[in-house]
């Protein structure tokens, strides 16, 4: 089990870094879009993310009755959530490590949400 400490520093280390990065966005279809991110944004982001990917809970068991979801709040990270969730690859210059995981979970809050409105 990792200590606080070392946590505490890892998050430090995403919290502390300084100045805008950019990253290009590619969609399905072909398409480019570069986004200026600021650096040390990634963890409000992250945060964003999960409280809206909560309102999108995977199915439960057959036989299982789930609570209903949350409503899904607004953050200010809409526009850039949907355009991650949007796009098909994540390419940045450096320190991509963590938002690619951030992009994983807006793909997977796009797809639960296209799921949902089918239904």
């Amino acid at each position: 089990m990792k200590s606080f400490r070392s946590t505490e520093n890892r998050l430090s280390a995403i919290e502390g870094r300084r100045g805008m990065g950019v990253v290009r966005l590619t969609f399905a279809d072909g398409s480019t879009r570069a986004v200026k991110v600021a650096k040390n944004y990634h963890l409000m982001l992250f945060m964003h993310v999960t409280s809206k990917l909560r309102c999108y809970p995977p199915q439960p068991p057959e036989g299982i009755v789930l609570p209903p979801p949350p409503p899904e709040p607004a953050t200010e990270c809409d526009e850039l959530i949907n355009l991650l969730g949007e796009a098909v690859s994540v390419e940045a210059e450096q320190h991509v490590v963590f938002l690619r995981t951030i992009h994983a979970m807006c793909q997977q809050m796009s797809e639960r949400k296209k799921e949902k409105e089918k239904a």
